[in-house]
């Protein structure tokens, strides 16, 4: 059966932290097709990709969460696969560190591995993959938790950065990526913008969540 978003990023994410047995290294297109649900297609990214119809190919970017992104070349060589997450970040296998799996921005490839961007899919022959569009990623996670180990600049693929970096672009803060689960200096930027608003001064204003920040942004905190 098919994953939806959620449940395709969870297998990313227990993979990176829990890798299979026999590691990742050279297998992206099965990586990125497990992330999803999917059966075997394509014996390599490349013949992957080029035997994807056109139709559910596009060539946008940076791709949108819950795709797999191609890269590479037409005809030769094996390409390279992705699966896609939020703010124009990606899980891949071997970039950072061979056989395993790492969340990067989705333009590293040509720079690192002289691979260009040949774009992404919508569906594969198991069905349609679970690929989220402008608008649909603007929820609350975890009932707008906010846990209090989780505020912290650095702070990567969490759950509680994304409710905080939600609730700060709904009141008009900006943060360019949109929200994407790591707490980087436009999110710092954004929340020391909340905390002056606030009339708070001083250590008040550090961009760091603390518990009356988080909870005047109408989210739940929690210690832990």
């Amino acid at each position: 059966m098919m994953r939806d978003y959620d449940q395709a990023r969870a297998f990313a994410r227990s993979q990176h932290r829990n890798p299979r047995p026999e590691g990742w290294h050279n297998a992206c297109q099965m990586f990125s097709r497990q992330c999803v649900g999917a059966i075997s297609f394509g014996a390599s990214a490349r013949i992957a990709f080029e035997g994807t119809s056109p139709n559910n190919r596009h060539r946008s970017q940076p791709p949108p969460p819950g795709a797999i992104a191609y890269y590479g070349h037409s005809g030769v060589g094996n390409g390279h696969a992705v699966f896609v997450v939020e703010g124009g970040y990606v899980w891949s296998n071997d970039i950072v560190r061979a056989g395993h799996i790492d969340r990067v921005k989705w333009n590293v490839f040509e720079g690192r591995w002289g691979l260009p961007y040949r774009g992404w899919i919508d569906s594969c022959p198991s069905g349609k993959l679970p690929v989220q569009h402008q608008g649909q990623l603007a929820d609350y996670r975890q009932d707008g938790k906010v846990f209090s180990s989780r505020m912290h600049h650095g702070q990567a693929d969490s759950d509680s950065v994304w409710n905080l970096q939600v609730a700060l672009i709904s009141k008009g803060y900006k943060i360019p990526d949109g929200p994407h689960c790591y707490y980087g200096a436009h999110c710092v930027a954004a929340c020391a913008a909340f905390q002056r608003k606030q009339k708070w001064s001083g250590s008040g204003v550090d961009g760091i969540a603390g518990l009356e920040t988080v909870r005047r942004l109408g989210l739940v905190w929690v210690d832990g």
